[in-house]
């Protein structure tokens, strides 16, 4: 009975989560971080390539968002940690793409 109990969580059935496979992320800006994010709650493992030396891209640069004049950095902030906390997203800096071969 208590076994039982402890295999659902609020009525559903509680399922280890599994990796499915392997994805590369183009670009660290807000988009790839968020994708990556998105990636990786899906059961993805995932590899972030960014050409610069950090994550971030052009919103880190900012000072506020339009329409809102929300600040960037208080946007970003969150999803940054998320990524750099995350054991299945690797990131990799100072990265740059000669060869794409392979099907999807």
């Amino acid at each position: 009975m208590v076994k039982d109990r402890f295999r659902t969580l609020k009525g559903k059935p509680v399922t280890a989560r599994k990796e499915v496979g392997s994805v590369l992320v183009v670009g660290g800006g807000i988009a790839g971080m968020q994708a990556a994010l998105d990636l990786v709650q899906n059961g993805f493992h995932v590899y972030m390539l960014e050409s610069s030396t950090a994550i971030g891209g052009v919103m880190a640069q900012l000072d506020k968002t339009f329409p809102t004049n929300d600040c960037s950095m208080c946007i970003m902030a969150p999803k940054l940690v998320e990524c750099g906390r995350d054991l299945n997203i690797d990131i990799i800096t100072m990265a740059e793409i000669e060869e794409v071969r392979g099907e999807a």
